[in-house]
C-alpha cells in the first residue's frame, strides 16, 4: 500500500503560529510540511493550490507550484 499526502495549502503573510494545521502559513513553513511528509515514508505527496483566493493569475500558481517542486527537490 502506497502512502500518498495531499496537502491543502492555504498561504498566510506572516508565519502562522504554533498551533498550525499542517499546509497552513508561509511558503517555508509549507516547504517544512513537505520535509515533514517527506521523513514520514510518503510515497506521493500532491500539493493543492486550488483553494487559494491569493493567485491573481493561474501563471502565478504555475510559478508558484514549480518554485515548491523545484524547493522540494533540493532538499
Amino acid at each position: 500500500m502506497e502512502m500518498i499526502v495531499v496537502g491543502n495549502v492555504t498561504f498566510t503573510d506572516r508565519p502562522a503560529g504554533p498551533g498550525r494545521a499542517p499546509f497552513v502559513g508561509t511558503l517555508d513553513q509549507i516547504m517544512d510540511d513537505v520535509r515533514t511528509a517527506a521523513e514520514a515514508g510518503a510515497d506521493e505527496l500532491i500539493v493543492d493550490l486550488n483553494l487559494q483566493d491569493w493567485f491573481t493569475s493561474t501563471q502565478q500558481m504555475l510559478e508558484t507550484a514549480v518554485e515548491i517542486r523545484e524547493r522540494a527537490a533540493a532538499s
